[in-house]
């Protein structure tokens, strides 16, 4: 687990780093957001099946053009659900009445483009897309009665996002931030392998100077 954060924290470093270098050819924005995510697939199915409206997440993007920026994503969800009393097969085949919980947080670190196609005009609304990759930090607690199960790991992640930008002013430079991303979070533990989810997010972006 050591050597996986230590590999994360490289990555961004030398990420923000290579962005510097180039600082002064564009503009550095940061985008802070509420987030809202939906599990799906078997994370859904065999994991949890509630939404989680406990989650934020933020990137701080270098603009290269009017078109296309990139940059460092960081964000956080914790996802919970609690099952009604069923019977459960535990250890040496005994049968166990229990309640049964699971409470999963992931916290990704991401490397992230974004693309514009309406950079560089002064439209109300700013459509784009974006895609990003690298790691999340994954903390997986599952209760069974009395027999309780916790795990920290690191998984892939990659994700994949669309949404728009709204100005709060026809020159304005900041505004409101709304929109929507699929998330792949590798996962293999407990017998799951993912933590697929849809998130939204709402929230405001404003230039660092």
């Amino acid at each position: 687990m050591k050597k996986i954060i230590s590999s994360i924290f490289s990555i961004i470093i030398l990420s923000v780093f290579a962005l510097h270098v180039n600082a002064q050819k564009g503009e550095w924005k940061m985008n802070l957001n509420y987030n809202y995510s939906l599990p799906i697939g078997s994370f859904k199915n065999d994991i949890i099946s509630k939404s989680s409206p406990r989650g934020f997440s933020g990137d701080l993007m270098y603009g290269i053009n009017d078109r296309f920026s990139a940059g460092i994503y960081g964000g956080y969800q914790d996802f919970y659900e609690k099952y009604p009393r069923q019977l459960y097969e535990t250890g040496n085949h005994e049968v166990t009445s229990a309640v049964l919980s699971n409470s999963i947080q992931t916290m990704p670190i991401l490397v992230k483009g974004k693309f514009m196609p309406l950079g560089g005009k002064h439209a109300p609304v700013q459509p784009y897309l974006s895609a990003g990759a690298g790691v999340s930090i994954i903390n997986f607690s599952q209760y069974l009665g009395e027999f309780a199960g916790t795990s920290t790991n690191g998984g892939f992640t990659a994700q994949g996002g669309a949404g728009v930008l709204i100005p709060f002013g026809r020159y304005s430079i900041a505004g409101l931030n709304l929109g929507a991303d699929y998330n792949y979070i590798a996962f293999n533990n407990y017998g799951y392998n993912n933590l697929n989810n849809i998130g939204f997010h709402a929230g405001v972006y404003f230039p660092l100077k």
